[in-house]
């Protein structure tokens, strides 16, 4: 069995560490499986079987290229524990009013009772949680955020759901019975700009947390509803514009970083520092299964499409 990885780190990393019958290759056009977050028509080889993601989402992924040619899928399901962790932790942040605070006592204002400034935080405890996505991430916020006591949604989609998860028809509807929307979902066709002008006036409110991806949120609209505090809180460790190499970038055309309901992370929520080692070793394990002709985690690409 031929591996080849784009990632020169993973390469080496399984040069590094051979498996009997397995064979890692540099040339992508002789290797059975791929390693990438990236794959369309063009990466294809008549050897390949299938490719494997090292991150969560598989929006660089052409699922349509991949079912014509009957390619196998995975993905190293690793990091979305601590994107999950990242979500939780933005939103405790933002309700907390974590970094507002934190603002103010480094200029020396303690947020008195005679201070203009004075401004109380809210607790997530009691509070109703849609979650838009349910997938690994989804489910991982859901485990997180048991214990605050709140009232948990989702979009009926036709799967199993935990008794405790109460399901809804639509996004108009989640947003409805939602103090606090979580999106966890990848981006396509069907979500891109789903937050809308429309749906974001609907918000009023209501705090909204992202870590799935930036163009899931209509920007333009994302930013007014934040300035005239429509929606009264956002935070986002996913962006719209994105550096090509060590350049300083805004991650919005927007002024979002001006504004005091808006927390920003700069999409690190996979990034640990024990990722990448537990990450190379799930590769490892799902490689000794496809060597042994195991090839039960693999997705299913209808439910994907």
């Amino acid at each position: 069995m031929k591996v080849s990885a784009a990632h020169e780190k993973i390469q080496n990393y399984l040069l590094a560490h051979p498996l009997k019958g397995v064979e890692i290759v540099s040339d992508v056009r002789k290797c059975h499986y791929l390693i990438s977050g990236k794959y369309n028509q063009t990466n294809y080889n008549p050897s390949l079987r299938g490719v494997i993601i090292p991150y969560t989402g598989h929006n660089g992924i052409s699922l349509k290229a991949m079912k014509e040619k009957n390619l196998q899928l995975y993905v190293i399901p690793v990091r979305s524990k601590y994107v999950a962790l990242k979500a939780v932790t933005l939103t405790l942040a933002l309700l907390g009013k974590t970094v507002y605070y934190h603002n103010l006592l480094k200029e020396g204002y303690w947020s008195s009772k005679e201070d203009f400034r004075r401004n109380p935080w809210e607790s997530i405890i009691g509070k109703s949680v849609g979650l838009f996505g349910y997938g690994r991430i989804g489910k991982r916020i859901h485990a997180m955020l048991k214990d605050f006591d709140c009232d948990f949604y989702t979009i009926d989609r036709g799967k199993a759901y935990p008794n405790e998860i109460i399901l809804v028809k639509n996004l108009t509807n989640l947003v409805q019975v939602s103090d606090i929307i979580i999106i966890a979902a990848p981006l396509n066709p069907t979500t891109e700009e789903i937050f809308s002008e429309r749906l974001l006036s609907r918000m009023k409110s209501k705090y909204l947390i992202n870590v799935g991806r930036g163009n899931i949120v209509d920007e333009k609209a994302l930013y007014h509803a934040l300035l005239t505090q429509t929606l009264k809180g956002y935070a986002s460790d996913v962006w719209y514009n994105y550096p090509k190499g060590k350049e300083k970038m805004k991650p919005s055309s927007y002024p979002l970083y001006e504004l005091d309901n808006v927390i920003l992370s700069n999409h690190s929520g996979g990034f640990t520092k024990n990722t990448n080692n537990e990450v190379n070793e799930a590769i490892i394990e799902l490689l000794i299964k496809l060597r042994d002709g195991d090839f039960t985690k693999q997705l299913d690409l209808e439910k994907l499409i």
